[in-house]
Order: C-alpha cells, then sequence, then structure tokens
C-alpha cells in the first residue's frame, strides 16, 4: 500500500507517493502559468492548478514503483487563504487572486472607532488582512458585484482539489482558521460575525476534521489519470500545518522553521491567541494532529529575498556557500534590512518597511551584499524567539526544512544565533509527506499521527549552537534593531 499526498504553492503543484513506511517512491512538480496584469496583481487560473494536479497524477501512476504499490489513499495539503468564485457547477468565474497580491489594502484598516486590536480578532486568532477571504469577498463585491451575483461558491485551492477529485469542496480547520468568521474556540462559523461581514452561507466550504475520509475518488478521474478506483480522497490541510506534520514538529517546545520563499516558523501551542501576540504580528491558527492549536511566525523575507540578491549580483548558490565556508565568522561589512515585501512581526507599522543596504563602499563585493541579507534574515530569528518568549510560548528545539536548509552556512548560522539546536529534516517534501500522513491515518495506516509524523520525518544533520559566533555579532544586532526602527519612523513612515 502506497499514499499519495499532493502539495498546492504558489508556483507549481506537488505530486509525490510514499510507502506506507514513509519512503518517497516518487514525486513530480508541474508548474503554474501565473499572470501579473499590474504591477503587485498575482492572479492564477484554476483550471491550471488542476491540470498540472491531474499532470502530476498520471506521471506517479506511470512509475513502475507506484505499480507495483498500489495508492489507497490521496490527501492535499494548500494555502488557506487563496480562494475565487465559483457557479453552481463548480466553474470558476475568474482567476484566483493570490494570498501576495496588494489589492483590498483598504479593508485591513479598521473603523476609526473600534478597539486595538478588534474584539472578534481574538475568535479568529488572527488580526484584518486583505487576504482573509472574508475580506477577498468584500473586494470582489466592491469592485465586480456583477460576478459575485453569478457565484455559489468561493472555494480555496484544498476545496476546489476535493471537488474535483471526489465531487466535494472540502475544507479543514486550519484552512478556514485564517476566515476572519471562523471561532478556533467553537470550531465552528461565528454567525453574528458572518452576518456583520455579509458572507452568504453558500460561500462557506464543508468542514470536516483533519484525516477523515471524505469519499471515492471520481470515475472520471479514474479514467484520465489511471489511479485506482478505490482510491480515497482524505481530508488535509494548510500548507504550513502540513510541512510541520511532514517534519516531525509535534510537541510543545518545538518549532519548526520552513525556509523557503517566505521564513516562516509553526509552533505547536496549547495557547489561545492574546491581545499582545496579535499586536505583535503573531496568529494562532487550528493544527493538526494531538496539539489542536499553532502558532504562525510569518516572514516575507528568505529565499525570494536571497534570490533577487543572487540575481543581482549575478552569483551563484554554489559560489556564495563555497565563499562563505571560506570566510570567518565576522558578519559582513555591509547590513541589509531583508524587507523587499515588508514585515509582518515586530515593528509597528512594519509593512510599510522596504529593504535597504547600509555600509556600502567602492570595496563592496557582491559576496559582502549576499551574507548581509543572509544574516539580517537570521537576525529576525532572535526577534521571533523573544517575542515568543515574552508571550510566554517556550520554544527548546528548531525542525528545518525547506530550500534554505541546504546552505549548512546559513543554517549554522541561525542556531549559532538564536542558541538552539537546529535539526535539519529528512524528509525532503514535508508539505507532501505530511499530507499523505494524513491520508494513511484516514484509512487507518496509522493510529496517532503525530507518533507517525515522528518516526518517519527524520533528521539528516544536526547544528548545535556555538556561542562565541553570538557574540561577535552583538553589536551588530543592536545597531540592525536601532536603524530598522529609525528608518520606519523616519524614512519609510513617510515613503509612499
Amino acid at each position: 500500500m502506497s499514499l499519495i499526498g499532493v502539495d498546492m504553492g504558489s508556483s507549481s503543484v506537488k505530486v509525490a507517493v510514499y510507502s506506507e513506511e514513509g519512503s518517497l517512491l516518487i514525486v513530480v512538480n508541474n508548474n503554474i502559468t501565473s499572470s501579473h496584469l499590474q504591477p503587485g496583481w498575482w492572479e492564477t487560473d484554476p483550471e491550471d492548478v488542476w491540470q498540472a494536479t491531474i499532470n502530476g497524477l498520471k506521471e506517479i501512476m506511470q512509475s513502475d514503483q507506484v505499480k507495483r504499490d498500489p495508492p489507497k489513499a490521496l490527501a492535499v495539503s494548500a494555502s488557506g487563504r487563496e480562494n475565487f468564485l465559483t457557479d453552481a457547477a463548480g466553474k470558476p468565474l475568474g482567476n484566483n487572486i493570490m494570498g501576495a497580491d496588494i489589492r483590498g489594502e483598504e479593508f485591513e484598516n479598521p473603523p476609526t472607532e473600534s478597539l486595538t486590536p478588534e474584539p472578534w480578532t481574538l475568535s479568529c486568532g488572527h488580526l484584518r488582512e486583505r487576504m482573509d477571504p472574508v475580506f477577498r469577498l468584500m473586494w470582489w463585491q466592491k469592485y465586480h458585484p456583477e460576478i459575485v451575483e453569478k457565484a455559489n461558491g468561493f472555494p480555496d485551492w484544498h476545496g476546489w482539489l476535493t471537488m474535483r477529485l471526489c465531487g466535494r469542496n472540502v475544507s479543514e480547520r486550519s484552512l478556514v482558521g485564517r476566515w476572519a468568521i471562523y471561532d478556533i474556540k467553537t470550531k465552528t462559523w461565528d454567525i453574528e460575525r458572518q452576518r456583520e461581514f455579509q458572507v452568504s452561507s453558500k460561500f462557506l466550504p464543508e468542514v470536516l476534521p483533519w484525516g477523515t475520509v471524505i469519499d471515492d475518488i471520481l470515475p472520471e478521474v479514474v479514467k484520465e489519470t489511471g489511479l485506482p478506483d478505490n482510491l480515497k480522497v482524505v481530508v488535509g490541510g494548510h500548507d504550513m500545518n502540513c510541512a510541520a506534520i511532514g517534519s516531525g514538529a509535534t510537541r510543545i517546545g518545538m518549532a519548526c522553521l520552513i525556509s523557503g520563499s517566505y521564513e516562516n516558523m509553526l509552533i505547536p501551542t496549547d495557547q489561545y491567541p492574546t491581545a499582545s501576540m496579535l499586536l505583535r504580528g503573531l496568529s494562532v491558527t487550528p493544527h493538526l494532529g494531538k496539539i489542536e492549536r499553532s502558532i504562525y511566525a510569518v516572514c516575507p523575507t528568505g529565499n525570494a529575498v536571497l534570490n533577487w540578491a543572487r540575481e543581482l549580483q549575478k552569483v551563484s548558490i554554489s559560489d556564495i556557500s563555497r565563499q562563505l565556508e571560506k570566510r570567518n565568522n565576522d558578519p559582513s561589512p555591509v547590513m541589509a534590512l531583508p524587507y523587499l515585501s515588508g514585515a509582518m512581526l515586530y515593528w509597528e507599522n512594519g509593512r510599510k518597511l522596504k529593504g535597504a543596504l547600509l555600509g556600502l563602499t567602492l570595496a563592496t563585493t557582491p559576496l559582502d551584499i549576499v551574507q548581509a541579507f543572509m544574516e539580517s534574515i537570521a537576525y529576525d530569528h532572535i526577534n521571533t524567539l523573544s517575542v515568543l518568549a515574552e508571550e510566554n510560548v517556550k520554544v527548546g528545539l528548531i525542525r528545518a526544512t525547506g530550500g534554505g536548509t541546504r546552505s549548512e552556512w546559513w543554517t549554522k548560522l541561525k542556531s549559532d544565533l538564536i542558541q538552539m539546536p537546529i535539526e535539519v529534516v529528512a524528509q525532503p517534501e514535508p508539505g507532501t509527506f505530511g499530507a499523505a500522513l494524513l491520508a494513511g491515518y484516514g484509512i487507518g495506516a496509522y493510529k496517532k499521527l503525530d507518533e507517525a509524523s515522528e518516526l518517519f520525518s527524520g533528521t539528516s544533520k544536526v547544528y548545535e549552537p556555538n556561542f562565541k559566533r553570538l557574540a561577535l555579532h552583538q553589536e551588530r544586532f543592536n545597531l540592525y534593531k536601532q536603524s530598522v526602527s529609525s528608518l520606519l519612523e523616519n524614512v519609510y513612515g513617510v515613503w509612499g
């Protein structure tokens, strides 16, 4: 028996097959074509996403290993804040507006007379944000009411794929926990808030617990892909939560560092959100497994910034790694602010931040600049853990995954600066693996999701912290914090 995990990403759909013992049999990746009609706009065609999924399913079924070990269940890992309108037949009425799209910023500002934070945010676990499905709906209603009038659904990627795979638009708590009208304490839609924001029930998906079998795969999908006709479609979850499950970050005191395009951290917790947490940029959402909630610390930096810096300087990843290993542990002679897409944590009005380089001279090298960005992104992990500690959220171990972990120099720097061990996850695709574990749990292959997660995720390398390196960076880190605060107050706070 094998299990399928589908991971819907911002630029591609990954489909992977795992043995019941957690071994990766095959993974295929199909790109998605996005459109950018104006600066800051980012759209994706849902039909393109479905075709990428179908192509991936076809490819895996051509594998000899999969033919010898046919899949029995499938689950999806996907973003919970990318929704689009559909008609009564489930046909998209327009493209999906991606989470990073800037449209809808006007809905992020609370009414002038409201409390800070607004009381209802303690119920859903996050502040107002333009990508919240509730405010995306408000954007559609404001600018395209004629399309909303025709609509009969507003699925996220998980619901879109389950609708196409087995005929039901199903979402899950870690996904709908990103809606302003969902109550993470009662685990239900808040009827009063639904009425206040004028969200019709027809736009709300069916919500089932993670690991629930939804239905068998549709016959037409079987015919097109070659999947077994008794394949079960199981409820998956939010991509960050699935990545944490695929990484073995299942216990209180652990955190999952997802070092991808963004440099995000997920922390399993037994706490509910507080006003202080929300005002500092943290959010709380339902989690998968025994620990029912998790804290999100989202940083729009990571490889998105590093790749920009590398390409601008025309330096390769291999060259950077090789040259950095030859350097000593001193900070770069240049200091960088990595906020090319603003900041979502720590800084008041941090979304106004922009990137910057300080200390440039005629002697500055491309490596100095890239190293400076790597250091500043690592500095923000010190900030994250400081904020968590002040909120009584204890973290003693990091489980790290994503493309950023391939840089030993960078991962070691992070461990040294936060003074905490970092374990690099052995599973190369934790998002698809987390989804596959949910699929296996749904059909009874695993009795406990957490146990399977810890047993099969594995560790490829452990980085132990070096206090001496932290001491070398302490003065620079203090200057970094002062510089960000000063620039935000005196420059970016008034920059249009």
